[in-house]
């Protein structure tokens, strides 16, 4: 049986990110709950992420650009200390069936290029702040 992914979310129900908003900037820490993967059978050890974990991250930057234009940096960072994020996580990966596996791949990436038009449409620059 294939598990339904809800793509819906707000900030009351987030595991993974926490967001402190100071006037234009806005500071996001990277939090990822080790037990609150996607699915069963991994855990997301040392802020490695799957697509719960992305699918916050798609909220926040479009909570950003709506929600907050007045948010012009946004400063990614990890709330853990001595690790920023060791990327996807590879026992999910490793379990996933194919066609999860490409669409995480595309989800992710969609994700990631959200950042290059919240700074052309709305103006918000962002940044990583890494530690160490």
């Amino acid at each position: 049986m294939t598990k339904i992914i809800n793509f819906q979310t707000d900030p009351s129900a987030y595991r993974h990110w926490k967001v402190e908003y100071d006037g234009a900037v806005a500071n996001l820490y990277m939090d990822v709950d080790e037990t609150a993967g996607l699915f069963e059978g991994y855990e997301l050890k040392l802020n490695s992420y799957d697509l719960g974990v992305d699918i916050e991250l798609a909220d926040v930057v479009q909570r950003m650009r709506f929600e907050h234009p007045e948010v012009k940096v946004v400063v990614l960072q990890s709330a853990k200390d001595k690790v920023f994020c060791a990327g996807a996580n590879i026992r999910m990966l490793g379990g996933a069936a194919h066609s999860h596996k490409v669409n995480f791949c595309k989800f992710t990436n969609e994700t990631r290029n959200t950042y290059e038009a919240a700074l052309a449409d709305s103006g918000q620059n962002y940044i990583c702040a890494v530690k160490g």
